[in-house]
């Protein structure tokens, strides 16, 4: 006699919820070997077998789709899918490396704030998340080596570059209210081009090569998140100006004539 178990009884054994049991008979993966005239659902120990291998592949990574689909080969010809499959797991171990360091930096940078502008933590997430496009994208305008030695920094010194950057952001977003001009404002670029400079061994060059550049699509907006509205964008092209041209500095947009400032 074959043993049989209510779902309820099925579940338990399993460890796998009744919702789940329930869905996975919707969608035609593992159906109860029988169904009572009221509608009761029974599993054997063959159904075990099957979750077990549902399991399994599940614990591979296989979407139910896909293992829907090995269920209905007779055989199975693994060593393509696997390889893909392992493909796949580096990429999914990368992206969840990269989401633990955004969140050792998110939380490190931000000991000191009870609260902070959802702009400026977006900020900050968003160029850990795109790091790789952000290094592809600078390479189309400056020399390649100086792009890869201004990421190839220890973690600690890019704690505390990324900490004085969310800083000096917040600090900014303070004071957008005063002349572009005052000194306070003027401080606050000069430390930010310190640490442009402490990257690139070179602020100025470094700036005006940027900016100089005829950009022909506005990818780059997708790349870098910026924290500061368009106001403020505008507030600090004016102050960032003014600073550069107390160095001698005058940015040029991509027909040679001069910005205002």
């Amino acid at each position: 006699m074959i043993d049989k178990y209510s779902i309820g009884e099925f579940s338990k054994k399993t460890a796998t919820t009744i919702r789940t049991l329930h869905y996975y008979d919707e969608i035609g993966l593992l159906k109860p070997s029988y169904v009572s005239e009221k509608g009761r659902r029974y599993y054997t120990n063959y159904d075990f077998v099957t979750l077990q291998r549902i399991l399994t592949l599940k614990f591979l990574g296989y979407s139910l789709e896909q293992i829907k689909g090995f269920f209905q080969e007779e055989t199975w010809d693994l060593k393509d899918t696997l390889s893909f499959q392992k493909k796949v797991m580096y990429q999914r171990k990368q992206q969840i490396e990269n989401v633990i360091k955004a969140l050792d930096h998110a939380l490190h940078i931000i000991e000191d704030y009870q609260e902070i502008e959802p702009s400026v933590f977006i900020t900050l997430i968003h160029s850990i998340q795109m790091e790789h496009e952000q290094k592809k994208w600078l390479k189309g305008f400056i020399d390649g080596d100086l792009v890869e030695e201004m990421f190839d920094i220890p973690e600690n010194k890019q704690l505390e570059i990324e900490k004085k950057w969310v800083e000096i952001s917040i600090e900014l977003k303070r004071l957008c209210n005063l002349d572009p001009e005052d000194e306070r404002v003027q401080n606050l670029i000069d430390e930010m081009m310190t640490i442009v400079n402490d990257l690139t061994g070179d602020d100025l060059t470094f700036v005006q090569e940027i900016a100089e550049k005829d950009v022909e699509d506005d990818t780059w907006l997708f790349h870098y998140h910026s924290p500061f509205s368009a106001e403020e964008e505008e507030w600090l092209a004016r102050a960032l100006n003014f600073y550069l041209e107390k160095k001698g500095v005058s940015l040029t947009d991509a027909d040679g004539t001069k910005e205002p400032s």
